[in-house]
């Protein structure tokens, strides 16, 4: 009766991980000094059994004791072990009450990325792809880190290993963990940050070339990178004429080396130079694209022409073929409204470019500045002050989901809080209680939370 339970306990485990245990070539295997009871085989299944169905359930406590006999016995008996006991890991860390606690957790967390691989080889998921989340695993489990070397070092590994293949979360994170670094010391570290960021690029075009269902994923991170890049200073303008300029000259019949060039301007922010101007022009006359219209919109911003910038920007859009771009001429747009005075219209487009790519913390500004900046919402002096909570919940969601917007959020918010109610003020007004939840009426039309002037 026994083996006729196992038989169908094993049925809800991953078959797959007992014939892949790593064994050690041109040596033999190596002993070493049990220090706790080796369970047979039947003794295994039947732990993995009771503590996978637990799992599923979330029953993490109850599944702990059954997986840590497991593991401790015998970590080589099933890949489930570790997919597993990261699940039950993370519930104990987030459980864990102390410093000590949850010391004790993460460091077993990270112990089991190594033994993973140290058993394990897995065709689907190689060493690079473990070290992927073991890295990622580091940023989450040890956050005084700023640096986070180690992370970087796991997860420069896992995309060399990975290539195309990575997860995007982890191109994301190098990039980001790089660019940390790369503040860290700006001189030591410049040309490793270019080094990343120029092949986590090249990888996430790869990968929204291949189609499927990471595509637009992988386009909308490929944006946020080059946001990060081009943002980090590292790019020199200057650096980029000399070497285009020449380029762009003897390519004015070359319609896919000048949208190359424009690519590779916009990505790095030298949307100011004539070089770029100049391959827009020689581009739209060969053949308008999304590309050429937006280089000729900036030409028309630099000569404070926003009428015609916004014309071009409109034909930018009717061209445009992918989301990514499409929600860079949004926000593009939406900016040339704010130069109007028309924020509104800045609202309206800052909104469409973020339902295309919700990450963009540059359309969060937008909105903030144009709700603390577009008018009077009320008579009373104290109730039109409440636009400003509204301004700062956009340069918090800002700062919260875009690296590159954190430093710009965190000045807008120290300026723009000034102008908060006081606690007086607040008490005065019946409509209005600090902390609860307060109605921004006028063309705003948001709700916030009602809070009182720092003193």
């Amino acid at each position: 009766m026994k083996k006729v339970l196992l038989i169908a306990l094993c049925f809800a485990i991953p078959m797959a991980g007992f014939a892949q245990k790593k064994k050690k070539k041109g040596a033999e295997p190596e002993v070493v000094a049990p220090v706790v009871e080796v369970l047979d085989d039947e003794e295994c299944l039947m732990l993995l059994s009771l503590s996978h169905e637990s799992v599923k359930a979330e029953q993490y406590d109850d599944a702990y004791e059954n997986w840590s006999k497991l593991y401790n016995s015998r970590p080589d008996f099933n890949k489930t072990i570790f997919t597993d006991g990261n699940k039950i890991l993370e519930y104990k860390w987030n459980s864990a009450q102390t410093p000590e606690e949850k010391a004790q957790w993460r460091e077993m967390i990270m112990k089991l990325h190594d033994e993973r691989i140290k058993f394990f080889d897995d065709p689907k998921y190689p060493d690079a792809y473990v070290q992927g989340l073991k890295g990622m695993d580091y940023l989450t489990y040890y956050p005084e880190d700023e640096l986070a070397l180690p992370a970087y070092g796991w997860l420069k590994e896992s995309v060399n290993g990975m290539g195309d293949n990575s997860q995007i979360t982890v191109l994301r994170k190098l990039v980001e963990v790089s660019y940390n670094i790369y503040k860290s010391n700006p001189d030591q570290y410049g040309d490793q940050f270019l080094a990343d960021y120029q092949n986590v690029a090249a990888l996430l075009d790869a990968v929204a070339a291949k189609g499927g269902k990471n595509a637009t994923h992988a386009q909308s991170q490929k944006a946020y990178v080059d946001r990060l890049y081009a943002a980090s200073g590292a790019a020199d303008c200057g650096q980029m004429d000399q070497m285009y300029a020449s380029v762009v000259a003897e390519s004015v019949s070359d319609l896919d080396k000048l949208s190359s060039i424009m690519k590779l301007y916009r990505r790095l922010g030298c949307t100011e130079s004539d070089v770029y101007f100049a391959a827009a022009e020689h581009a739209h006359k060969l053949q308008p694209t999304s590309e050429s219209a937006a280089g000729c919109a900036q030409m028309c911003l630099k000569k404070g022409d926003l009428n015609g910038a916004i014309a071009y920007y409109q034909q930018a859009l009717s061209l445009v073929e992918t989301d990514e771009d499409k929600a860079d001429y949004l926000y593009r747009m939406a900016n040339v409204f704010v130069s109007l005075q028309n924020y509104k219209q800045s609202v309206s487009y800052a909104n469409q470019a973020l339902e295309l790519n919700p990450e963009d913390g540059r359309c969060y500004l937008l909105i903030g500045m144009s709700y603390a900046n577009g008018g009077k919402i009320a008579d009373d002096p104290v109730l039109d002050r409440a636009k400003f909570w509204v301004a700062c919940d956009m340069f918090q969601k800002a700062q919260s989901i875009d690296e590159t917007c954190a430093d710009a959020a965190k000045n807008f918010i120290k300026t723009y809080s000034q102008y908060f109610p006081t606690k007086e003020e607040i008490f005065f007004h019946r409509e209005m209680n600090e902390g609860q939840s307060y109605y921004v009426g006028g063309w705003i039309n948001k709700s916030t939370r009602c809070r009182a002037r720092k003193e």
